[in-house]
């Protein structure tokens, strides 16, 4: 009897080894991306490892760190990515129910022992090959480093049809453009296209088929491959009387003004969401409003916003190695004062680090030094400047202005500045028009600015 109650409890507890060990999956969408996850747990109870695959084949068998399993419970980390979950087994041990987290982002994930079908994201505005117009695959010199590209040209436009160079914003961008699921970029080429004007777009540096090195570019760097585009359009002897001009995105409108201020091949500017005043007053709007639309109270937005604008002064005034000491200093007395439900989330450390290697470098120097009306005053053609009534990265009232009251005597009578109702950063219809929306959102891009921006650009003299 004692030996039959042994080879069953023994049983039992094998059984539960069993359903815990082997391979679990989830699929989620989240920011827009759709992701499947393949957890693979072996050993249990006795030394466990769990193994992450991603079944659409981007990374296989990644090892998690501080694995935790109980008879009820499961928890890892994957601190490379800084990815973390905290499940329960349901009753019947069919399902692991818990929640996903990263950069303070929380989202469901739900593991079962049945494998799941590739999510698909609803892009309708994305178009597919073939396509009705001709494009043509490029390599763009500049200095030592070589631009991958794309060209798309209208069918049946006639002659002199006029091109546009696409710039793109922060951030490491390929030439569509790529964001939590949308191609803005391909959708604005598309579109430009099928309504008579050509349109070039290329990889940041770094980035796709274009070489060089991204991080430490400065916003003069990346102005010289939006240079480098357009010259090689001036020098195809097909657009020669094609007016060509340049459309930047964000940080990318400042990269066209830099250009524009310049190169006199350039014969108009579409400046889409970006800055009127300067990179430090945007930086600093910029981070009450994305703060308190998240979640976080007035004072911590506040307190954000003045914690940049004196950050501002400090690069200013000091080499990036002689601005490191009195940066730190300033961010630790600024921590000091700052709200409880601040500091509760975030160490000082973390805070110091992230600030001093995001803006401490040629190009944060220049990004926060950068003021619009030194360039929109010395820019000679045409500007059309275009916000979201609802962007909170770009705030539309202030940089309105600012394009407004700097437009030179010489582009006002064609320059434009306007606010579109209802459009977040990214100039889609939004809703709660917080960061997080931008994946969830089905628009791309908004169809009326794609209308302006045809209509505008068509009927310059």
């Amino acid at each position: 009897m004692k030996s039959l109650l042994l080879f069953t409890l023994l049983f039992l507890a094998t059984s539960t080894f069993c359903q815990i060990n082997g391979t679990w999956h989830t699929s989620f969408t989240i920011m827009g991306n759709a992701n499947r996850m393949d957890l693979t747990i072996s050993n249990y109870p006795f030394n466990p490892v769990a193994n992450m695959s991603d079944p659409d084949g981007s990374y296989e068998n990644i090892v998690m760190d501080k694995l935790k399993i109980t008879d009820s419970t499961l928890s890892f980390l994957w601190t490379k990515i800084g990815l973390s979950f905290d499940g329960k087994f349901s009753k019947n041990g069919d399902s692991i129910v818990g929640v996903m987290s990263q950069m303070d982002i929380k989202w469901a994930a739900n593991f079962t022992r049945t494998e799941q079908e590739k999510i698909v994201v609803k892009r309708p505005q994305e178009p597919k090959a073939p396509f009705a117009y001709p494009v043509e695959e490029l390599l763009i010199k500049n200095g030592e480093n070589t631009l991958g590209a794309t060209l798309t040209l209208p069918l049946n436009a006639g002659t002199n049809y006029p091109i546009v160079v696409l710039a793109s914003g922060s951030g490491a961008q390929d030439r569509n453009c790529e964001l939590v699921g949308h191609k803005s970029f391909l959708v604005i080429a598309d579109y430009l296209a099928r309504n008579g004007i050509g349109c070039l777009r290329f990889d940041d540096r770094g980035v796709g088929k274009s070489t060089g090195v991204f991080q430490t570019a400065s916003l003069e760097d990346f102005a010289s491959d939006v240079n480098a585009c357009v010259n090689y359009l001036v020098h195809d002897q097909r657009f020669a009387g094609h007016k060509i001009g340049v459309a930047g995105h964000s940080e990318g409108g400042m990269h066209a003004l830099i250009a524009a201020k310049t190169n006199k091949k350039i014969q108009f500017v579409v400046e889409l969401a970006s800055v009127g005043t300067s990179g430090g007053e945007v930086l600093a709007e910029q981070n009450y409003l994305i703060y308190t639309s998240s979640g976080s109270s007035e004072e911590v937005g506040r307190w954000a916003e003045e914690t940049i604008k004196g950050i501002c002064p400090i690069l200013a005034e000091n080499s990036a190695e002689k601005a490191v000491d009195p940066l730190s200093k300033y961010i630790e007395s600024r921590y000091a004062v700052a709200p409880k439900e601040f500091t509760e989330s975030t160490n000082l450390a973390q805070y110091q680090m992230g600030i001093i290697t995001m803006l401490n470098n040629d190009w944060g120097r220049q990004f926060l030094g950068f003021q619009a009306a030194t360039y929109l005053k010395k820019v000679k053609v045409p500007v059309l400047a275009i916000n979201g009534s609802k962007d909170i990265q770009v705030p539309p009232v202030s940089n309105q202005t600012g394009f407004a009251k700097n437009f030179s005597k010489k582009s006002l009578p064609q320059s434009k500045a306007i606010v579109v109702d209802g459009l977040n950063h990214l100039f889609q219809t939004c809703t709660t028009c917080t960061l997080s929306e931008y994946g969830e959102l089905e628009e791309t891009f908004s169809e009326a600015v794609l209308k302006e921006m045809t209509t505008w650009i068509k009927g310059l003299k």
